[in-house]
């Protein structure tokens, strides 16, 4: 068949849905379609995926804490992406993130295929979660043949608003591609206890209870490192913070590539995932599963689709400051860390791709 794979975000950044996106398109090739991506005009010299179609421009608005991406093609790009849409004549169109306005919504217009979404996204805000968010979605639910969410916490979201079946199929992992990108072992030559943070800089993401943390921590454990990897509206608090409390062994990265992503989290002693709401399951948890490194995060309602009995206790109440500081500091012993190292290895095997991938192609043929 022939499958288009909507994306709302920049494409040029790293991101749960991009690299959710990216992987089913490589494994449904594999299956025996053609597959190819529509995504925002952001950024498009930066892209390295051949199979990307740009369409439309990018504003960002912030909304209850979170940073949306705003995407519409006008003018000659609306043509274009129109004329696009009846030359390939796709048998799906597979959105992520449909909500996100406008260019998913054009595209649902122009084409006759048949309408897949997959819901990543769990609202928290009253006012987009209770009052934006009701509204789109039932409207969009009349347009889907069939509705996809990534986490029984998100479908819990969606059924608000809709009572047809809903799809619960999880995020994947490529694994085989992982061990081919992240280093066999980690070739830091300090004795430091490393800590990687990796998401938008953004209160909803929590990088200041990371930082706050590690300064909670510093002062008894003088050997202690905390990276930063991403950007946002918030990096000029990080930034401030940092410098009022004269926090040395900080250090902040930005956006990094797939190689440098998961050379960080291989080097890392632990993974920090302080995200307070709005995870409908947790994608880089996997992704330092699979490298063996262990994490200390909060438990959301998105992150407990992923975390097992045996990894609680490395996660703490969302927002409870203190537990979080806690939890990394159990995690302080070798020992602790290779127990849960070991779990992480084995619990990741059953979000393989290549299993993922094939049931969604099971709701391609219903």
């Amino acid at each position: 068949m022939k499958i288009a794979l909507v994306c709302p975000y920049d494409f040029s950044r790293p991101g749960g849905v991009k690299s959710h996106i990216v992987s089913l398109s490589k494994h449904l090739t594999i299956i025996g379609h053609q597959v190819k991506i529509i995504a925002p005009n952001i950024n498009a010299n930066a892209v390295e995926e051949k199979n990307v179609y740009f369409f439309g421009k990018n504003r960002s608005v912030n909304i209850g804490g979170t940073k949306i991406d705003v995407n519409i093609a006008l003018g000659d790009e609306k043509k274009q992406l129109k004329a696009f849409l009846n030359g390939e004549v796709f048998d799906i169109i597979h959105y992520h993130t449909i909500w996100n306005p406008l260019l998913p919504f054009q595209v649902l217009k122009h084409s006759k295929a048949k309408q897949i979404a997959t819901f990543h996204d769990t609202p928290k805000s009253q006012f987009v979660g209770d009052w934006i968010m009701p509204t789109v979605a039932r409207g969009i639910f009349t347009f889907l043949d069939q509705i996809i969410s990534v986490s029984n916490s998100q479908s819990g979201y969606i059924s608000r608003f809709s009572k047809r079946n809903i799809h619960i199929i999880p995020n994947g992992i490529d694994l085989d591609e992982i061990h081919q990108i992240a280093p066999q072992e980690s070739k830091r030559d300090d004795d430091f206890f490393q800590m990687f943070f990796m998401g938008r800089l953004e209160p909803r993401k929590g990088v200041m209870h990371a930082l706050r943390a590690f300064h909670q921590l510093k002062e008894r454990y003088p050997k202690m490192k905390l990276i930063i990897a991403g950007d946002g509206d918030g990096r000029a608090e990080v930034e401030q913070y940092i410098t009022d409390y004269t926090l040395t062994d900080v250090e902040m990265v930005g956006f990094v590539s797939e190689a440098e992503k998961y050379r960080l989290l291989k080097e890392s002693d632990i993974y920090l995932a302080p995200a307070l709401y709005g995870e409908s399951f947790g994608i880089v948890l996997l992704e330092s599963m699979a490298v063996g490194t262990p994490i200390a995060g909060y438990a959301n309602s998105g992150y407990k689709n992923v975390i097992t009995n045996d990894m609680m206790k490395g996660f703490a109440e969302p927002g409870d400051l203190d537990a979080f500081a806690k939890c990394i500091e159990n995690l302080i012993p070798s020992s602790k860390r290779e127990e849960l190292s070991k779990h992480g290895l084995e619990e990741v095997k059953k979000y393989n791709w290549a299993e993922v991938s094939m049931e969604v192609n099971e709701v391609y043929l219903k």
